[in-house]
């Protein structure tokens, strides 16, 4: 071999219809220095990359061991990556058989050939000059014939056997069939990419079934679903729990559509099958083929998981919501979560967070590794939509970290998930890696993946503009925008608009905002909702007083459903109005109104949700109010006016709490009402208290209101628990608030409090939170028994828990 390949100096071609011995040259090509990355192309492969790039990629962790890069990707992406790593993981000798039927892997290969690495290319005849670019050494079937010579050295005695080699010509497939037939030996094995296999017209007959049972066995399903739809078709919904999965992590949607469209009727209206065909064809494009079937099916039938699809791929909001329901009630898998809690965060997202919690732990526990990433994708996502980002980048990490364990290959999830980590961290301000990471992902997707690289375009343009890079900020947009539909043109024009103030061309993002308006505005508000945000941010450089309305909308559109980042976007752009003309008091209204949502922004997501840093310090100046009433009275009684410390009666921290939980003011009768259960001498002792009140703190009359700005940790409290934040909520409750005040609206307060953050927690069901709740509570027996219930068995906290559950159960009866 060495030989022949001129020690392969050159790249290496076999024209060899298999006769000559080419599989068994390309399996002694490889060495442990030099390890042996080995495709096999089969017809009809070149007209689907994404086959090849799977092929490709099995083949790597073959040899490897190692997951470079997953499945449903284009052979183009496999070759970027191996060439960015050859220098620090190779060499390698790359081998592709059937080059004939992938010629654009076989030209692709051939630039990888260097002084380190070796390439075989293996056809039946020669490939066209449009493959071979370059000098290569071309080995045909006679130049691989096994020589008289060479035959000695293996065989001493072999004399005998000098005819049966001329009978063979010399070629080494039947050289050694004829052998093992004169020594009665089985049939030879011949190497392939996956290991020895028998010759063609050689193997053995099996049953089958028996066949199947075999392939299902090693897990080999792309040739199990097949076999049992060709000859066992009523296996076929079985081997769908784990072949569907299959299938979709690599991409073969049309594939696997082609195979369950072939199933006799009976088979191909089982619930199973149905629900991967649909799959399949929303992904193949083929969704309305299969759409008739799927309804005419859900009409009869629960079959949640195919009606929790449908829902979260078919159906308008309200139906979908209804519909994602009844199928997470008629089953809770993590499918059927998943599309419940997807619904939700569409129009109630705090809400959602527990729903998407839950799919996690039902994916860990009864799903895949790709069920466990797509929900944690899911939960970060919702996260960021209440502008929880720290708890985001968590759950992130967490799904790019289960995503690499479990050796996942839908690299496109990944993707999707490595985008989502990306645009949390340049809104928390974690900018650590991510250059590197973003680059790596730019380059190997630009020349790989085209059809994804438009998924990180709009990330891309982010960071570069946080990085001071506008001109190439603009470039990404622009390019992100290309080819979009009409309605999406409002989203585009947002960043759009946001990249060209960068760029002080104020002009230029009105007339890109107007256009976008035009085009959308007879839309449903889903896309409305952009191009007005868009238009009312251009208008605010230009003509703020006409951009006031158009922000107000905006905030009014993104505020229910609650979408954080945006809704910040649009305060802080009605902020720089209000700024502009004049109305300083307008624009701390707006940004205190967005406040709580802007806890967790970074600088860099300050830069980008606003405008440019120095236009728009002023902005977020107006975050911190100058004077601020800070009070403490959950478990304690600490206030503070001005960063001094005050001292207060029982009755003045009474009033103090009742008008900051009535910041729009009270009346007399009101405010009487909720601080005195005595009626006669309401009146008259609530002057004399606000009398001694205004000597410490203002307060305005008519009605009566604070003045200053007022930070307390009760309506903190009550703000983290109405955002789906519990476990902040749970850590910032040090007790109840003023427990030895009798003041009607105290005491209702201080219960509704309770109650909110009691319920949210065991809603949670977070053993961890459920340990603290029942501390901080002291004796309420539910908490403590559902503490004691999620539990695991070692936990140290158990026995404590346990003997509290064992007193109470006593105390109660």
């Amino acid at each position: 071999m060495q030989a022949r390949s001129l020690a392969f100096s050159q790249p290496v071609c076999l024209w060899d219809d298999g006769a000559a011995g080419a599989p068994h040259f390309i399996e002694a090509a490889g060495t442990p220095g030099r390890p042996l990355i080995w495709v096999e192309a089969e017809e009809g492969d070149g007209e689907h990359p994404q086959v090849l790039g799977n092929k490709l990629a099995e083949a790597v962790y073959r040899t490897l061991r190692v997951q470079l890069f997953g499945y449903g990707m284009p052979w183009t992406y496999g070759i970027e990556v191996l060439r960015s790593c050859m220098d620090r993981l190779g060499p390698w000798v790359f081998a592709l058989s059937g080059a004939q039927h992938a010629p654009g892997l076989a030209r692709a290969l051939l630039t990888l050939h260097d002084e380190q690495n070796v390439v075989i290319l293996h056809a039946p005849a020669a490939l066209p000059d449009s493959v071979l670019y370059r000098r290569v050494t071309a080995l045909s079937a006679a130049e691989l014939a096994v020589k008289p010579a060479e035959l000695r050295r293996w065989l001493p005695n072999g004399d005998d056997l000098l005819d049966l080699l001329a009978d063979c010509r010399g070629e080494l497939r039947p050289l050694l069939v004829g052998l093992a037939r004169a020594l009665n030996l089985p049939a030879p094995l011949e190497p392939s990419p996956e290991g020895p296999r028998f010759l063609s017209g050689e193997a053995p007959q099996v049953e089958p079934h028996l066949l199947l049972d075999a392939l299902t066995q090693r897990e080999r399903w792309a040739e199990a679903l097949p076999l049992a739809v060709r000859t066992q078709p009523a296996r076929v919904p079985a081997l769908l729990t784990a072949a569907g999965p299959h299938f979709h992590e690599r991409g073969l949607h049309h594939r696997l559509h082609d195979l369950l469209c072939a199933l006799p009727a009976d088979v191909a209206q089982h619930e199973v099958v149905l629900r991967w065909l649909y799959s399949a064809s929303l992904r193949a494009g083929t969704a309305r083929t299969v759409l008739p079937r799927v309804t005419a099916y859900l009409h009869l039938h629960e079959a949640p998981e195919l009606r929790a699809l449908h829902a979260g791929t078919t159906l308008k909001l309200a139906e979908r919501y209804r519909e994602a329901e009844r199928a997470a009630r008629g089953a809770r898998t993590p499918l059927t979560l998943y599309y419940y809690g997807l619904a939700t965060a569409e129009e109630r997202p705090a809400d959602a967070l527990p729903i998407l919690r839950a799919a996690v732990d039902c994916a860990e526990t009864e799903g895949t590794p790709h069920d466990v990433v797509r929900n944690a994708q899911a939960l970060a996502a919702t996260y960021t939509q209440t502008g929880q980002y720290v708890n985001a980048l968590h759950w992130t990490v967490y799904a790019l970290r289960q995503y690499d364990n479990s050796r996942m290959g839908d690299w496109q999830r990944r993707l999707a998930v490595l985008n989502e980590w990306a645009y949390t961290s340049l809104l928390g301000g974690r900018l650590e890696h991510l250059s590197g990471t973003l680059a790596e992902a730019e380059a190997q997707l630009a020349t790989g993946a085209p059809q994804v690289y438009s998924l990180f375009q709009t990330t891309l343009a982010d960071h570069a503009l946080v990085s001071g890079e506008p001109l190439r900020a603009l470039r990404a947009v622009e390019a992100a925008r290309q080819g979009q539909p009409r309605t999406h043109q409002g989203w585009h024009s947002v960043q759009l608009v946001r990249v060209l103030t960068e760029l002080d061309r104020p002009e230029r993002a009105l007339s890109v905002a107007e256009e976008a308006f035009v085009l959308t505005q007879h839309e449903a508000p889903t896309y409305t909702r952009w191009s007005t945000l868009a238009l009312g941010m251009a208008r605010a450089y230009l003509t703020p007083a006409a951009a006031v309305p158009l922000l107000e909308e905006a905030m009014s559109a993104f505020e229910a459903p609650l979408k954080a980042d945006t809704l910040v976007r649009a305060a802080a752009h009605l902020a720089f109005s209000h700024l502009h003309l004049g109305q300083e008091a307008q624009a701390r209204a707006v940004m205190q109104r967005v406040a709580p949502l802007t806890a967790e922004l970074g600088p860099s997501g300050r830069l980008l949700l606003g405008g440019p840093a120095a236009r728009f310090q002023q902005v977020w100046d107006l975050l911190t109010p100058p004077q601020t009433l800070t009070l403490h009275l959950l478990g304690r009684t600490d206030a503070h006016w001005a960063g001094q410390p005050l001292k207060l009666q029982p009755r003045q921290l009474e009033m103090l709490v009742l008008l900051s939980l009535n910041p729009e003011g009270l009346s007399g009768d009101q405010f009487a009402a909720l601080l005195y259960r005595d009626e006669h001498v309401a009146r008259s002792s609530l002057k004399a208290g606000l009398s001694r009140l205004r000597d410490v703190i203002p307060v305005a009359s008519q009605p009566y209101r604070l003045l200053p700005a007022v930070q307390a940790d009760y309506l903190d409290v009550m703000a983290l628990v109405q955002a789906g934040r519990v476990a902040d909520a749970l850590r910032r409750y040090e007790g109840p608030l003023l427990p030895a005040s009798d003041a009607p609206g105290i005491a209702e307060y201080r219960e509704l409090l309770q109650a909110a953050l009691r319920q949210a927690v065991l809603d949670h069901r977070d053993p961890a939170l459920l340990s603290e709740l029942a501390l901080k509570l002291g004796d309420d027996l539910e908490v403590w028994e559902l503490a004691l219930e999620r539990m695991d068995a070692g936990d140290p906290r158990r026995a404590v828990v346990t003997s509290r559950v064992r007193q109470l159960r006593v105390a109660y009866a």
